[in-house]
């Protein structure tokens, strides 16, 4: 009882009491001694994910509660995270280490969800509401998943703040420990923490000239970048950067075995001018846990979903999670799409109002504003290649006179119900397209026009489906107040509940877009310059300019008017958000409209190919038609001599069958689809 309790390191408390082994990653145990060094008052750690930095906290913690007690705070990002942190992590943690379980207090609700006393401190639970800091003093704090914090809490500054007003008692003997996978773009959170310190990184020796080199994944990591997931992982190799040498993935063992020998475990400051208060660390994902095969995999499946369909999703996780490091757009350096570059690309030949070779399936999509309706015609063939359609406003009602005001009266969405049996004309002149897929209408935002947009698109919703109309037929959407982390598409839910709970499948479907992501995609697919996968098609019009008569309606066939150009580009990507560059953006929102509507069940989905389109509202194969693009806002002159023209791409042959006598005539095949997965949705 007398005996002094031996004055430990948190790395060898844990070896002695956890079972640690600091073999498995040698450079932790440094990040760990740091937590336990009386010079060392803040720590910062950002690293991929599943890396070790909840294992080096828990032993923090319990090295806290057995050899130092003082009130200590552990702040997760949400209430969710840090129950389940709690009762997946620290719970576990405690019942495993007799050391920890031993200073429990003898009170019977000594070890509850958000408070658990020890002999001679507690341990609080948190997450980022304003109160949550109040009235707690602490000398240990350890903020979790860092990036996912607030920047501002209620007003009151970050959660590094709130937490050094909770220690100004403890001057002195304060700790601070800040980890993190990296999800901030900007890099404001972990990163900015992490390079105001010591900022230090692992140059660990190589196996085989046995120089030393700062490793880095993006630079060093090499595999077939142009073949399939496979050819990727198994060509993965990792290059010296220091003399070229090739390192297969049975050197991986070596060289993060070659940490353990190194002064301060492999780690080397890149910021010498600062004291050794703040001691920070990065960690790069091929030093983690994730074998390098694996890597190469993961990263060729990332670029693969980028080349076929401009998401940058897999590539923001594999980035961040993987490699640990914040990731930058494939946009954030590119200059904005030029408006007059997209004017020059509208395509002579291809006439507004008619559905050209290639299209595999259409859709109509509808932005709702005060005193009108903006549509849009959109198809969609292999690959996700898109034409624009048609584009036109519905200013008027069907009496000629009155202008239509959704948000006042959701009546006038009777206006709309004709788009459902809307045909197009074939280019070819072969007769007449299937009616769309769908139509789409946005239930809008916040506030009054929130409100209104949203009784519209319900009264729309019952109008179309007292017709018959299936409920696959109709799409109502609303954008994502959470676009980092929302999947493209996703169902939000139904407008109904039943009188005893739960959704009423028989009202109005809801969707919620991640509008972020979708504008990021498109404006990839805009910076395209050749047809393809991906590709967005403009119209240009007839040759010679007879489509651009005095006097023609909007919507008219024709060449894609220049104010709707406009607002493709009226919002730029600045600091990571799209921002308003022009007032009017409505063309931008309805392609914005078309992608998440065919990325929907039971369409598209992650699909790219158009195998899964109903018969009944298949395009009909045609022949293809020369395109070139309008070099010349001249409205009666042909294309320029310089421009470029776009290659007419070859449809598939339709296959030919044999007629036989007593095949009966099928009559109005598409006014009476057949019995698929879409008619079964009724």
């Amino acid at each position: 009882m007398l005996r002094l309790k031996e004055r430990l390191s948190v790395t060898d408390w844990a070896i002695e009491n956890q079972s640690f082994d600091p073999e498995v990653l040698p450079w932790a145990p440094e990040v760990m001694d740091a937590l336990s060094d009386q010079q060392v008052s803040e720590v910062g750690l950002l690293g991929p994910s599943q890396g070790g930095k909840s294992s080096i906290g828990l032993a923090w913690t319990g090295w806290v509660v057995d050899t130092d007690p003082d009130p200590m705070l552990i702040g997760q990002p949400s209430q969710a995270l840090a129950q389940n942190f709690v009762e997946t992590r620290v719970n576990p943690m405690i019942d495993a280490t007799a050391a920890v379980k031993l200073r429990l207090s003898p009170d019977l609700n000594a070890n509850n969800l958000w408070l658990k006393k020890f002999k001679g401190m507690f341990l609080y639970s948190v997450w980022p509401v304003a109160a949550q800091f109040a009235q707690r003093p602490v000398r240990y704090a350890w903020l979790d998943d860092y990036d996912q914090f607030p920047e501002d809490i209620e007003g009151q500054g970050s959660a590094i703040s709130l937490v050094g007003g909770r220690d100004a008692s403890f001057e002195g003997r304060e700790k601070k420990f800040v980890s993190s996978s990296p999800a901030d773009d900007a890099g404001g959170k972990t990163e900015a923490f992490v390079a105001g310190g010591t900022d230090e990184r692992l140059q660990p020796r190589c196996p085989h000239c046995n120089d030393r080199w700062e490793i880095d994944l993006q630079r060093d990591l090499r595999f077939d970048r142009k073949g399939t997931a496979d050819d990727a992982e198994a060509s993965a190799t990792v290059v010296c950067h220091a003399n070229g040498c090739i390192l297969e993935p049975a050197d991986r063992r070596r060289l993060v075995a070659s940490l353990s020998a190194l002064p301060q475990r492999g780690f080397v400051a890149a910021n010498t001018r600062v004291s050794q208060r703040r001691r920070t660390f990065r960690i790069d994902g091929l030093m983690a846990l994730t074998s390098w095969p694996k890597l190469a995999r993961l990263w060729r499946e990332a670029q693969i979903e980028w080349e076929n369909r401009q998401d940058e999703s897999l590539l923001r996780t594999f980035i961040n999670t993987k490699a640990g490091k914040n990731y930058r757009s494939q946009l954030s350096g590119e200059k904005p799409v030029e408006t007059d570059d997209l004017k020059r690309r509208r395509e002579i030949g291809f006439t507004q109002g008619t559905i050209p070779a290639g299209v595999k399936v259409w859709t109509v999509q509808v932005d709702v504003q005060a005193n009108r309706l903006e549509c849009m015609a959109f198809g969609f063939g292999d690959k996700l290649e898109g034409w624009l359609l048609k584009r036109w406003s519905i200013d008027v009602l069907e009496d000629g006179l009155t202008s239509p005001a959704p948000f006042i009266h959701p009546e006038h969405c009777r206006v709309l119900l004709p788009l459902f049996d809307l045909r197009l004309p074939l280019a070819d002149g072969s007769g007449k397209s299937p009616p769309p897929l769908t139509v789409h209408l946005d239930i809008g935002g916040g506030g009054v026009k929130g409100e209104g947009a949203t009784e519209f698109a319900k009264s729309f919703w019952e109008a179309a489906r007292a017709l018959g109309i299936p409920a696959s037929r109709i799409t109502l959407t609303k954008g994502g107040s959470n676009p980092s982390q929302e999947p493209l598409m996703k169902r939000a839910g139904f407008a109904d509940q039943k009188r005893r709970g739960g959704p009423k499948r028989t009202s109005a479907e809801l969707w919620m877009s991640n509008v972020h992501r979708l504008k990021m995609i498109i404006d990839a697919r805009l910076r395209r310059t050749d047809p393809g996968a991906g590709f967005i098609h403009l119209p240009g019009g007839k040759v010679g300019g007879a489509d651009l008569m005095p006097g023609q309606a909007e919507g008219g066939a024709g060449r894609l008017l220049d104010h709707h150009v406009d607002e493709i580009t009226a919002e730029q990507l600045q600091k990571g958000k799209w921002e308003k560059v022009r007032p009017r953006n409505e063309t931008l929102d309805l392609l914005v409209a078309a992608y998440a509507t065919v990325l929907r069940p039971p369409f598209a989905q992650s699909r790219t190919h158009m195998r899964w389109v109903p018969l009944a509202f298949r395009v009909p194969d045609q022949k293809p038609a020369a395109a070139g693009r309008d070099e010349t806002t001249d409205r009666t002159s042909k294309v320029a001599p310089s421009a470029t023209p776009i290659s007419p791409r070859k449809p598939t042959p339709p296959v030919k069958k044999a007629a036989t006598a007593s095949a009966p005539k099928r009559k109005n095949w598409v006014q009476k689809p057949r019995g698929d997965w879409l008619d079964r949705r009724r």
